[in-house]
C-alpha cells in the first residue's frame, strides 16, 4: 500500500506498477488528482471512488491526503546497477532505523541528483509504506540497493574509483574543505543514536563533518546528509577552484 497523493502519482508516472487506486469520495477537484486520473486510465489501472473510511482502513493510520494505491512489493536494485553509470554518487546507510529519516535522505537525494541509496539487510529499515511516504514519491524514483553487508559494498564501490566519505561529529576536516566530495563519490551515514560503527568507519578514505555554530553538537542525520549531498552538487555545477 502507498499512501498519499505525491507518491501515489510518482508511481504511476515511474510505471512500477499500481494495481489499482482508490479515491476518497468528497475530495475538492485538483491538478494532482486530475493528473493521477489520467495516468492511471492511460495505464489501465482501474480508479475507485470509495466512502472515507475505506480509504482510512487501507491506510492504517498513515496520512493520505484521500488517495491510496495497492501495489506490488518495493523492488530494491543490485548495488551493481548503482555503480553502472558514469560518475555515481551514493549515499550508504550504516543502521538507520527510522523511516521518517530514511524518507527525508530519499527525497534530498533526489534533488540532489545522486544515483541511489544503499542501506543493509539487517538491523535497518527498509523502503516501506510509511517510507515511501515521507519521501514525497522520491522512493518512486530513487533506486536503492539492499546488502547484506555494507563494508562489503564500500568494498565494492572503491574498485570502481568511489571514494568513500563518512560524515562524523568527531572529524577534524569539514564538508566545505574536503578535496574527497567531488564525484564519483559515497557518502555514509550512521545510526541515528551512535553514528557510525567504527568498523564502517574505518572503511572510509575520510571522515568530514558538518561545522556548527550553535550550541548543540549534531544534527539530525537525515538533515546531515542532504547538506553533504547538496555541497556534491553544488561542486558539480561551480567546481572548486584550485
Amino acid at each position: 500500500m502507498l499512501a498519499g497523493r505525491r507518491p501515489v502519482l510518482e508511481l504511476l508516472r515511474t510505471g512500477r506498477g499500481a494495481e489499482r487506486i482508490l479515491i476518497a469520495q468528497g475530495l475538492d477537484p485538483s491538478h494532482v488528482l486530475g493528473d493521477i486520473r489520467r495516468l492511471a486510465s492511460a495505464a489501465s489501472v482501474p480508479v475507485r471512488t470509495v466512502p472515507r473510511s475505506e480509504v482510512d482502513r487501507i491506510a492504517g493510520g498513515v496520512n493520505h491526503q484521500g488517495v491510496v494505491a495497492v501495489t506490488g512489493r518495493y523492488r530494491y536494485v543490485p548495488i551493481d546497477r548503482l555503480l553502472s553509470g558514469p560518475s555515481p554518487r551514493l549515499v550508504f546507510l550504516d543502521g538507520l532505523t527510522d523511516p521518517h529519516n530514511l524518507g527525508s535522505i530519499l527525497r534530498s537525494a533526489d534533488g540532489a541528483g545522486f544515483s541511489g541509496v544503499v542501506i543493509p539487510a539487517r538491523r535497518s529499515v527498509g523502503v516501506t509504506a510509511a517510507v515511501r511516504r515521507v519521501s514525497a514519491g522520491a522512493a518512486e524514483v530513487v533506486s536503492v540497493a539492499r546488502v547484506n553487508s555494507i563494508r562489503a559494498a564500500l568494498a565494492e564501490a572503491r574498485t570502481k574509483g568511489v571514494w568513500i566519505v563518512g560524515l562524523s561529529e568527531k572529524a577534524d576536516e569539514d564538508v566545505w574543505s574536503s578535496s574527497l566530495l567531488e564525484p564519483p563519490v559515497g557518502l555514509v551515514l550512521g545510526a541515528e543514536d551512535r553514528g557510525l560503527s567504527k568498523p564502517v568507519a574505518d572503511s572510509c578514505d575520510a571522515l568530514v563533518k558538518v561545522p556548527l555554530a550553535g550550541k548543540i553538537s549534531s544534527l539530525n542525520v537525515a538533515v546531515a546528509a542532504a547538506v553533504a549531498m547538496f555541497e556534491v552538487a553544488r561542486r558539480r555545477v561551480r567546481p572548486r577552484e584550485t
